[in-house]
């Protein structure tokens, strides 16, 4: 893991290292003394190692690189018999000769995930990029005099031209659509991501962004049987390419995590594996339509089956709220709450035991169908994104002064039709099919990016490495194009099954029990005692009026959900995973970020 910064003037030249210093410190997480600068006239890098600089045809680079490319070694050979010469190891050397040979299409030769930028100070061009599911970060800002960019929102509000800003198009993101995020967007005027798949040149200070990767449309002409044969092969495949030799795996007893580990265990001896529980939960926890057992019962089924070294990491509440406000500044804006906060401290607990990386069963449910959105029809019709079936709450909770209901609407509902305009259906598909793709690529767009960037942030904040082997592209590309009656197994039961092609291709390697375990959600704490700690907060935040969420809620509203214990929701703000002690901390992460980054409002 290597965050990076950088900026380029238009015509001012750099003459000192304070600004790109002051932007490196705010993401040199490993707190590395070492210089790791690189300044050219108008063009400035840094980041946590020192970026490479190779001369090649006379034409001078310099790259930084964050991640990891899992078919480095293929590459290189390629590279060598192409006449290359290697002075180290790195995968930054790898990926700059790519590069060079191919130009801007070398992106399409990587298997991996990351976020990188090449200068050519010979042609001064700067190529940035990200990988096509978008793991790692990449952001940027652009005006007529300077171009910043950075791994961390962080490092660009560093640089002294840039000003921390909510407009009122930042606040409907916060408010209508948080802790998710439009594609492209942050919270921040004028702070951009560069979009998942796409790359961006800056030559002449023109910046040009370019899509070079996305899901597309094609006919599937495989069996069930030759599908679910493929299925297996592509995630052993992407699991064993990930895997490196202080490889750990999360463990939580559900199908992804429970295949994952099996198949680490067969290339790995003694695996060890983790599990997150709350201190409380053994007595608090209350079953629902979402969460129907506990992981703790399954998590034991997989631990014996394996005999794997097992560690569970048990939280609690207190950590888990002292963590809210650490776990905001990892993503520089509020995010998923306590959700977050336990990913940070199950990380930290990892890394402590002295693991670099670790397996995660992420991105499985979002391309397998693994939701209830995926065949639940009232879910499935509905004309806003399904896992936030919570306007009415949210209009409620936004300063009607500044922003109507009525507009938060149609920004919402707008960011969902524009997102689906990219979905491209064939001739013969009927309306169910149309459906299940529009949502299937939703999903893929919104609310896996959310759960990608909490683990990508979390993890990275406790210097841990957590691969994700569903998330390897070749399974989006083939699964995707899958037909949804068969994905679901409605060509062989009456009712739909979830993830019923990744059950059946494991089926004969893992207990019946765990194979046909229906769907449960990360966990979350039932203890009353951090609900007690939120709603203290929270009154105190309403009782303070100088702080700047005043501003921008409906106090009144807050004030009566607050008095009533939530009783008087309808909604939850983000499905399941954000009931309603979760919507009090995401407020308060609101109020922490809006004070801690200084943020002005424009409206």
């Amino acid at each position: 893991m290597s965050n990076f910064c950088g900026y380029s003037n238009k015509e001012e030249k750099i003459y000192n290292e304070k600004n790109i210093t002051d932007m490196n410190e705010k993401i040199n997480f490993s707190k590395s003394t070492l210089k790791t600068l690189y300044m050219e006239d108008t063009f400035a890098l840094a980041s946590d190692v020192q970026p490479m600089s190779k001369i090649v045809n006379d034409k001078e680079y310099i790259i930084t690189f964050n991640g990891t490319i899992y078919n480095a070694d293929e590459l290189k050979k390629e590279l060598i018999t192409l006449g290359y010469h290697f002075d180290t190891k790195s995968e930054e050397e790898i990926f700059l000769y790519c590069y060079i040979e191919y130009g801007e299409k070398c992106l399409h030769f990587f298997n991996g995930v990351y976020s990188f930028c090449i200068y050519n100070k010979t042609e001064n061009l700067v190529f940035l990029g990200r990988d096509r599911l978008g793991v790692k970060p990449l952001f940027y800002y652009f005006d007529d005099s300077i171009f910043l960019f950075a791994t961390r929102i962080k490092a660009i509000l560093a640089h002294p031209s840039i000003c921390p800003v909510l407009d009122k198009e930042g606040l409907m993101e916060l408010i209508g659509l948080g802790p998710a995020h439009t594609p492209g967007k942050t919270y921040f005027k004028n702070i951009l991501e560069l979009k998942a798949g796409h790359y961006a040149t800056l030559s002449n200070f023109k910046l040009k962004l370019t899509k070079y990767w996305d899901l597309t449309t094609k006919e599937f002409e495989d069996t069930p049987e030759e599908t679910i044969e493929q299925i297996h092969n592509l995630v052993v495949s992407a699991t064993k390419t990930e895997m490196t030799d202080t490889t750990c795996s999360m463990l939580s007893g559900g199908l992804d995590s429970s295949i994952l580990s099996k198949i680490a265990t067969d290339n790995k001896p003694n695996l060890t594996t983790f599990s997150i529980d709350y201190i409380g939960n053994d007595t608090n926890f209350v079953s629902n339509d979402y969460q129907l057992t506990k992981d703790s019962d399954y998590v034991k089924i997989m631990k014996d089956y394996l005999k794997t070294n097992h560690k569970t990491i048990l939280i609690d509440n207190s950590s888990l709220y002292d963590l809210l406000q650490k776990s905001m500044i990892a993503r520089d804006m509020p995010g998923m709450a306590d959700i977050d906060t336990a990913m940070l401290a199950f990380c930290n607990s990892i890394k402590e035991h002295g693991y670099n990386t670790c397996l995660s069963g992420e991105c499985s449910d979002e391309i397998f169908g693994g939701y209830p959105w995926y065949y639940k029809d009232h879910l499935v019709s509905h004309d806003g994104f399904p896992w936030a079936l919570s306007e009415k709450l949210r209009s409620n909770i936004i300063n009607p002064d500044i922003i109507s209901k009525d507009s938060l609407n149609e920004y919402v509902t707008k960011a969902r039709i524009d997102t689906l305009k990219d979905v491209v259906h064939l001739d013969y598909n009927d309306d169910y099919e149309k459906r299940f793709r529009n949502i299937n690529y939703l999903t893929l767009k919104w609310f896996m990016n959310t759960l990608i960037e909490r683990t990508e942030r979390m993890s990275g904040c406790a210097n841990l490495e957590v691969r994700i082997p569903f998330a390897d592209y070749r399974i989006f590309e083939y699964v995707y194009n899958i037909p949804a009656r068969m994905k679901l197994g409605l060509n062989k039961n009456t009712a739909p099954i979830e993830k019923y092609l990744l059950r059946k291709a494991f089926e004969n390697e893992l207990p019946e029990d765990i194979v046909y375990r229906k769907k449960s959600p990360f966990p979350k704490t039932y203890d009353p005692k951090y609900l007690k700690l939120v709603e203290d907060k929270m009154g105190e935040i309403l009782e303070n009026t100088t702080l700047k969420i005043h501003r921008i809620i409906n106090v009144g509203f807050v004030k009566e959900m607050l008095h009533t214990h939530g009783e008087n929701l309808t909604e939850n703000w983000f499905g399941q995973l954000m009931t309603y002690p979760q919507t009090l901390a995401y407020l308060i992460q609101i109020s922490d970020w809006l004070e801690i980054y200084h943020i002005h409002f424009d409206f």
